[in-house]
């Protein structure tokens, strides 16, 4: 399993504190963890100024890939940003040198609407998932081998098509996706901005933070992210809004939105 980070801020915040934390949760491993949280992959999706969504993600590679991401990386700053750092499942562990296997992974199938996804899990009913979605989606990690997790933010731009609410694809998603999974999701359009996180089962855990102007960070440990950025937590007034320790068997869907 994997981990997940991310946040959505009014003002932006440099991206080396993002990858700061990345590099911290890809070896983060609690004393009862057979192995740590990453170490096979690493990315960032970072929303732009002008509304594009701008990706940058590395596989395998000697030594830590959160590193080498770091290395590569041109973003100087990000006020929406979502990362992810790669333990692929065992059927999985030789799609890890690919670029394409690791995420995030983006969504732009249907006209105007983008979706940006970073997941930890195993979606185990994938493969119908996928037939279920047909010729109209293209799947970046199909270049080596369908990754479970790119499913996901293509199963979600159609049920955003398709149920009356955000909330209610977030749910359909949620009943429809089986096996362990902690989900994050960018919901692009032209004014506003979602964020969706999904829980379900047992994970390497999720603990969100909030202030008073709705911002909002989310990470899949709270160690390495209060390691990296305690002190901005608490100097803009944040505090924890929801945690779901590791291996705890809890069930969750929440929505934030934000309109620029």
């Amino acid at each position: 399993m994997c981990g997940i980070f991310g946040f959505v801020l009014k003002k932006p915040i440099k991206v080396a504190y993002a990858l700061r934390v990345l590099q911290k949760l890809e070896k983060h491993q609690y004393p009862n963890e057979p192995k740590p949280v990453g170490g096979y992959g690493a990315g960032i999706a970072i929303l732009t100024s002008s509304g594009n969504v701008s990706l940058e993600k590395v596989g395998k590679v000697d030594g830590s890939p959160a590193e080498q991401l770091a290395k590569i990386c041109k973003f100087d700053t990000a006020s929406i940003l979502i990362g992810h750092v790669r333990l692929p499942s065992p059927w999985f562990i030789e799609t890890a040198q690919f670029r394409e296997t690791a995420q995030p992974y983006v969504a732009r199938c249907l006209s105007g609407l983008t979706v940006v996804s970073a997941h930890n899990g195993n979606v185990t009913n994938y493969k119908a998932i996928r037939e279920r979605l047909g010729n109209k989606h293209f799947f970046e990690s199909e270049r080596a081998e369908l990754i479970d997790s790119e499913v996901i933010p293509h199963l979600f731009e159609e049920l955003l098509f398709e149920e009356d609410s955000p909330e209610e694809a977030l749910n359909t998603l949620f009943l429809t996706i089986e096996g362990p999974n902690a989900v994050s999701l960018l919901q692009i359009e032209k004014e506003q901005v979602l964020l969706h996180l999904l829980h379900k089962g047992k994970t390497r855990g999720l603990t969100t933070w909030r202030n008073e102007n709705g911002e909002v960070f989310f990470c899949s440990r709270k160690e390495p992210l209060i390691e990296v950025l305690g002190s901005m937590l608490k100097k803009d007034g944040f505090t924890e809004h929801m945690s779901i320790p590791y291996g705890e068997e809890k069930n969750l869907q929440t929505t934030f939105k934000f309109t620029f």
